[in-house]
């Protein structure tokens, strides 16, 4: 059987595996609390499971009718998505739109290959990309099905010559003239100074890797290491992430700095949300969706992290705005693509099962499943995270670039402004309805806890002197700057801010 007889033959068995379970009942909810709508959609989704179960390849006026039922039961899940607050979107109705994505992408691999067929695996990849995004597809049983479906699909652009995600090697960004690129197996391990706009007079407690506190320590009641923020410098290189390669080691094939490994990881045409703005607190702050590929190349990737002082990275910032600054920020990027939990471990720290401390007596952990939560980081030089707080402990990682941050205790508030809540696209599935359960619960955790945060943010700036923090506050805050694979530790209720320096990825663990 040559390597193109065995692609198709997994095909077929993806796409039997995928409709069988699609075509089962999925019980008999009681329509005041599903609704009619949702009760014949499900319907129509057997049906249509059934259908493509039993019809040919090639049969082109079969697959037409198909996909424009397809198409108006997603039109109809889009109007639901609408008419309700993000947070309360009946979790029925996610359901029905990750299982009619599923059903388009089956449709799609039964089609005959050609030009046009690549431009619908491409849609039916986005759509099952907005199904682990939106709809919380991630933490189902269906999640599986769109990722194996997903690969199915890029197998048929690579067919086809699809591929896209090499594009960005060749630095498609047409925006900006072509600069200088620079080896990424180089690492730059220059720091830049810390600079003096930065409201705090004290530095945050660092160790190196061998000195900084061990599990013990830090897990010990009545422990003084848990209570204060640390820093432990290169954290990840001692720890063994593929991610940060140490300097005795080439950059490796793993390595988060290298555009060929993160395109790899994702594969062609995935997309992922961005928001649009270096700060969430300004009204000028917005949220998109685009290409992996493309994002990267708009972070400029392929150029090695040059650390100078921050006066350069201030000009980098507003080159007269031409270029609005992309962030990924609060995303579980590896639910969405899973290989990259290959490349990095959960800091033995999150497993200390800490206790409140003094300064946040009414700590608990996340209410997930195992009392975590990861996001993942990644932008350009410029992206913000203005002064907030999170009620949780924090293990958060630099793999590539380096970040400014400013910390300060509990009581320092140094002004406080609610900010945007509705984050559509960052939040995964969100809060149910009552009576409602589901795998997606779990999404739902992550996402109100994230909405629950966004208001304990203040406006003010503390890498500018344009705004001052009262003079207590900067007594008492601390500075520092991230480098690859440094580890900062954050007690909860702590008030943190950070500034990229250099394109940057970074792994935040909420425990």
């Amino acid at each position: 059987m040559t390597k193109t007889e065995q692609t198709h033959h997994g095909d077929v068995e993806l796409m039997e595996r995928t409709l069988g379970q699609l075509s089962q009942s999925q019980g008999t909810p009681s329509t005041q609390s599903t609704g009619a709508a949702a009760l014949i959609a499900q319907r129509q989704i057997r049906n249509i499971a059934r259908c493509l179960s039993t019809s040919s390849q090639g049969d082109q006026s079969s697959f037409d009718d198909t996909n424009a039922q397809l198409s108006a039961l997603t039109r109809l899940c889009d109007q639901k998505f609408v008419a309700f607050s993000y947070n309360s979107i009946p979790l029925v109705w996610r359901a029905i739109y990750i299982d009619v994505q599923l059903l388009r992408a089956c449709c799609a691999l039964k089609a005959v290959g050609d030009v046009e067929h690549a431009a619908k695996a491409r849609c039916c990849i986005r759509d099952l990309d907005l199904a682990l995004i939106v709809a919380g597809a991630a933490s189902t049983s269906k999640g599986q099905y769109c990722h194996n479906l997903i690969a199915a699909l890029q197998s048929k652009l690579l067919e086809l010559g699809e591929q896209d995600h090499h594009r960005a090697l060749q630095g498609s960004d047409q925006s900006s003239p072509p600069r200088k690129r620079f080896k990424v197996t180089q690492p730059e391990h220059r720091k830049a100074p810390l600079s003096d706009s930065i409201q705090a007079d004290s530095l945050i407690q660092e160790y190196t890797f061998e000195e900084a506190p061990s599990f013990m320590e830090v897990a010990a009641r009545g422990s003084s290491s848990r209570g204060k923020p640390f820093i432990v410098r290169t954290y990840a290189q001692n720890s063994g992430w593929p991610a940060v390669p140490s300097e005795s080691i080439n950059s490796g094939s793993s390595s988060w700095s290298s555009i060929e490994h993160l395109l790899r990881i994702a594969g062609p045409a995935r997309i992922v949300p961005v928001e649009v703005g270096a700060n969430y607190s300004r009204k000028d702050w917005g949220q998109d969706l685009m290409l992996w590929s493309e994002f990267l190349s708009y972070c400029r990737w392929t150029e090695a992290d040059q650390c100078g002082s921050t006066s350069d990275v201030q000009v980098r910032l507003e080159p007269g705005s031409a270029r609005p600054v992309l962030y990924m920020a609060q995303h579980d990027l590896a639910a969405q693509f899973p290989a990259l939990e290959r490349d990095y471990m959960l800091p033995d720290y999150v497993y200390t099962s800490p206790s409140p401390t003094e300064s946040w007596p009414g700590y608990q952990p996340p209410a997930t499943h195992d009392g975590v939560v990861t996001n993942l980081w990644i932008g350009p030089a410029g992206t913000v995270s203005p002064p907030h707080y999170d009620p949780f402990y924090n293990c958060f990682v630099q793999a590539v670039g380096y970040k400014e941050v400013w910390v300060a205790p509990p009581h320092c508030c140094p002004r406080r402004k609610p900010a945007p809540s509705d984050h559509i696209f960052t939040k995964g599935a969100l809060h149910a309805g009552s009576g409602e359960t589901s795998s997606l619960e779990d999404a739902d955790a992550k996402g109100s806890i994230t909405d629950s945060l966004m208001v304990n943010t203040a406006s003010i700036d503390v890498f500018d002197t344009v705004e001052s923090v009262p003079p207590f506050v900067r007594l008492e805050a601390a500075k520092a700057i991230l480098g690859p694979g440094d580890l900062l530790y954050l007690p909860p209720g702590w008030w943190h801010s950070l500034r990229s320096l250099t394109r940057s990825f970074s792994v935040s663990t909420w425990f």
